[in-house]
């Protein structure tokens, strides 16, 4: 279950990242905002349950701000796309 878990989550980073890159998302505050409207989507879409709590994998996926960063290529030196 945790394997499957995990798998799920990494899923859901990659279309973060993919819609972040879409819209030129660069702020944390963004990146937040789109963890939840993609674990929102996933939810409207039957693919995670209406009792299923997404509060601690929405967490979970924003400790990853870091990663979307990289993912991104974004830095200091680069901090716009």
């Amino acid at each position: 279950m945790t394997e499957n878990l995990s798998h799920n989550l990494e899923e859901l980073f990659q279309e973060v990242v993919e819609a972040g890159r879409a819209n030129g998302s660069v702020s944390q505050e963004a990146f937040n905002d789109l963890v939840e409207e993609v674990v929102e989507t996933h939810r409207s879409l039957g693919e995670i349950h209406d009792d299923e709590s997404t509060e601690g994998m929405e967490e979970l996926l924003q400790l990853r701000w870091p990663d979307y960063r990289a993912a991104l290529g974004l830095d200091q030196a680069n901090p716009q796309l």
